[in-house]
Parts: C-alpha cells; sequence; structure tokens
C-alpha cells in the first residue's frame, strides 16, 4: 500500500513503489522513482530525473536532484541523480543533479547524510559512507566505500576521499586523502592510519598492519614519492589493500594531502 499525503504534490510520470509513504507538503517531479518501503516525511523536493532505492528515511526539508549551481549548466538540460538503497538522509541535506548533459550524481547504498550536509553536481558517493553534519563536497568529489567525513568540513572540487578513510571535523581538503587513511586540518593533512574505520569496514588485524607499515614507507622514510611507491611495491607485491593505496597516488589528479611531518603521529606502536 502506498499513501501519499493529500497536502503532496506528485507529479503524474513519477513511479513510488509498493509501501512508500509521501508526507505533506512533498513535491515529487517527473519521471522520479521512488523504490519500496521508503519514506519521505514532510517538505521534501525531489526534481525530475531522480531515482531512490528502497527502505530510504528522508527527512523534513531536504532537496534531491535540484539543478547544479555550476555556472556551466545549461538550462533545459536533462541531467541524473541516483539514490541508493537503504539510506538515510537527514534534514536540510541538498543532493545537485549532474551538470553537463546526461551526466549524473550518485549516492550509494547504506549511507548517513546528516542534517545539512550538501553533495554537488555530479559527485560519487559510494556504500556505506557518513557525512556528519554540515560536510560539504564540491562539484565531481569522489567518496570511497565506508569513509566518514566529519561535521562542517569542506572537500573541493574533483578531490578523491578513499576507501575507509576519515577527514576530520572542521577540515579544509584540497587534495586527495589515500583509502585507510584519517586527514584533518585547514587545510588537511594525511595524519594516521584509520584503523577503528577499517576494523569497522571488516578488515582484520593483518590488513591493518600491512597498511599501517605501507603508509610509513610512502610518507615517513627520507626518499622521493616515486622511490617510496616502487618500494612499497617490492614489500607487499600481493597486498590488494597496498596497490588500491598506490592505484590512488598514481591516479591523482589533484596531488595528495600528504602528512605534515611537523605534526606526524603514530596512532599506534610499533
Amino acid at each position: 500500500m502506498i499513501h501519499i499525503d493529500p497536502q503532496a504534490v506528485v507529479h503524474e510520470t513519477a513511479e513510488i513503489g509498493d509501501n512508500c509513504s509521501i508526507g505533506p507538503f512533498c513535491t515529487i517531479g517527473a519521471h522520479v522513482k521512488i523504490g519500496e518501503n521508503s519514506r519521505l516525511r514532510s517538505h521534501v523536493v525531489v526534481e525530475a530525473h531522480t531515482s531512490i532505492g528502497t527502505d530510504s528515511d528522508i527527512f523534513p526539508f531536504v532537496t534531491i536532484g535540484i539543478q547544479s549551481q555550476d555556472t556551466k549548466y545549461v538550462p533545459d538540460t536533462v541531467t541524473y541523480t541516483n539514490i541508493g538503497d537503504r539510506n538515510v538522509i537527514r534534514e536540510f541535506v541538498s543532493i545537485h543533479s549532474g551538470t553537463e548533459d546526461g551526466s549524473a550524481t550518485t549516492v550509494g547504498n547504506d549511507c548517513n547524510l546528516l542534517a545539512h550536509s550538501h553533495v554537488a553536481h555530479n559527485c560519487s558517493v559510494g556504500n556505506h559512507v557518513v557525512m556528519s553534519h554540515a560536510a560539504t563536497l564540491g562539484g565531481h568529489v569522489v567518496i570511497g566505500d565506508h569513509a566518514n567525513i566529519g561535521g562542517l568540513s569542506a572537500i573541493h572540487q574533483f578531490c578523491h576521499i578513499g576507501l575507509a578513510s576519515m577527514v576530520g571535523g572542521m577540515s579544509r581538503v584540497i587534495q586527495d586523502v589515500l583509502p585507510f587513511t584519517i586527514a584533518e586540518g585547514f587545510p588537511a593533512h594525511m595524519r594516521v592510519i584509520n584503523k577503528v574505520g577499517m576494523e569497522r569496514a571488516g578488515f582484520n588485524a593483518s590488513d591493518v598492519t600491512e597498511v599501517r607499515k605501507a603508509f610509513r614507507i610512502l610518507f615517513m622514510r627520507e626518499m622521493r614519492l616515486e622511490e617510496a611507491v616502487k618500494q612499497a611495491k617490492e614489500e607487499f607485491p600481493n597486498s590488494t589493500n597496498v596497490q588500491l593505496m598506490i592505484d590512488a597516488i598514481d591516479g591523482s589528479q589533484r596531488g595528495l594531502a600528504r602528512p605534515d611531518s611537523a605534526m606526524f603521529e603514530i596512532n599506534v606502536s610499533e
């Protein structure tokens, strides 16, 4: 059974799944798809060409699929916003659609977007991501699975935040953050391995140990990054996790939020 409040406005082309609840003063645009068992509490705006997966809980005053704020956006361009399953999207979150014709902004599954957080045009947010209160993503940002973005932090457009990484609250991120690391500061620098985050994401003690050792090779020894990457490859030739870190280094377009040696810490003993 679908419940649509009489004070909600739902476009005739919208597709609403079974057992959905559309609360008062919600506005659902054309060609919107909402999966079964999802709840829009009240005052939620979902613009055209947006899909929302199953079992999602969307709180008041959320806006999803709103037109990109990018000045390059061409009016009447068809762009998309794709939201996965089992997401919790809290009050006043804004998720904007893509900019270029046919492009999309995507959010994965099992994410928790806290109040006032913002996902800009063409972002790609992975699965099991937490964005704390008022965390802000610029356009084209990529957030890996199991990442945690601290409250009041801001991430520069085109930055990549890696798998199981964490950005500390009130950070200004202007360069890429490697998988499995914690970055914080103004501007942000990678500080330590995200041991707790890795454990919560299902990584074991052996994984944590090899990632920590690789991190030390990459950033704590007196050698150029190219030499450090080569050494890490030699020491961990069969490590998928270390290879993810190396791939992130090789693919970086904005450079790395490299550790500030004056404030470097190690979160566990040798």
